[in-house]
C-alpha cells in the first residue's frame, strides 16, 4: 500500500500555529511537556504522516529554533491567527495543511480523510460540534487568497471566513464512522484538559 506521505508529501505544505500568547493556558502551550514530548512535538509527529515540508507560525520565533524547522514570525500588531496563515501562504505550492499545537493528538486517519475528500477548488474542512476547524483542515492554493482578502477587509473571525469559502465539509459523525478516535479532535486549552484524555 502506498503511504499517505508518498501520495501527498510532494504537494502538501504544513503550517503549524504555535499558540500565540497561550493566555488561557497560562504558559507557552506549544512547549508544554506531555508523555515524553511537547505538544508541538506531538503535532509535528502528526504532520509527518503527510509531509516533511513544515513551517512553524509563531509570535516569538526564538522559542522554536531548537526544532530545526523554519519558523515564520507573526510580526503584525493585529491579534489574529490570520497573521500566521498569511505568513505561510507564499511557501505553498499546491496544498496547505493548517494545524495548531492545541489539537496535537490527531492520527493518520484524519489526514487520509482530508486527502481522499479533497477538491482542487475547495477547502476540505472538519466541522465538529457545529464549528469549523480551520486548523485541522486542507486548503488548495486556489482558495488561499480568500484569507488575505479577509485580513485586508478587517474580517478576523475565521468561522466567517470559512463560511464564505468554497468547501467540502467533513462532519464529526463521518469521521467516527472511519474509526477515527474522538480524542483526535480534543482542543487543549489548559493543562487539566490533558489529564482528561484517555491516551
Amino acid at each position: 500500500m502506498i503511504s499517505l506521505k508518498t501520495k501527498a508529501g510532494p504537494f502538501v505544505t504544513a503550517g503549524i500555529l504555535t499558540g500565540g500568547g497561550s493566555r488561557r493556558f497560562g504558559q507557552d502551550k506549544a512547549l508544554y511537556p506531555w508523555k515524553g514530548q511537547t505538544l508541538l512535538e506531538w503535532t509535528l509527529q502528526g504532520a509527518a504522516y503527510m509531509t516533511d515540508k513544515t513551517y512553524l507560525l509563531a509570535k516569538s520565533p526564538e522559542a522554536y529554533l531548537y526544532t530545526g524547522l523554519p519558523v515564520l514570525e507573526d510580526s503584525s500588531s493585529e491579534s489574529t491567527p490570520l497573521n500566521g496563515i498569511l505568513s505561510v501562504i507564499p511557501y505553498v505550492k499546491d496544498w496547505l495543511l493548517l494545524l495548531a499545537c492545541d489539537i496535537p493528538f490527531f492520527d493518520s486517519k484524519v489526514l487520509e480523510a482530508l486527502w481522499e475528500s479533497r477538491s482542487r477548488n475547495e477547502a476540505t474542512i472538519l466541522r465538529l460540534a457545529g464549528k469549523y476547524q480551520p486548523f485541522l483542515s486542507l486548503y488548495p492554493d486556489t482558495v488561499l487568497p480568500l484569507w488575505a482578502e479577509a485580513f485586508h477587509s478587517g474580517e478576523y473571525q475565521l468561522q466567517k471566513v470559512i463560511e464564505g469559502m468554497p468547501k467540502i465539509v467533513l462532519e464529526e459523525e463521518n469521521l467516527l464512522l472511519r474509526g477515527i478516535r474522538p480524542e483526535c479532535f480534543s482542543n487543549i486549552n489548559s493543562p487539566t484538559d490533558l489529564e482528561k484524555l484517555p491516551l
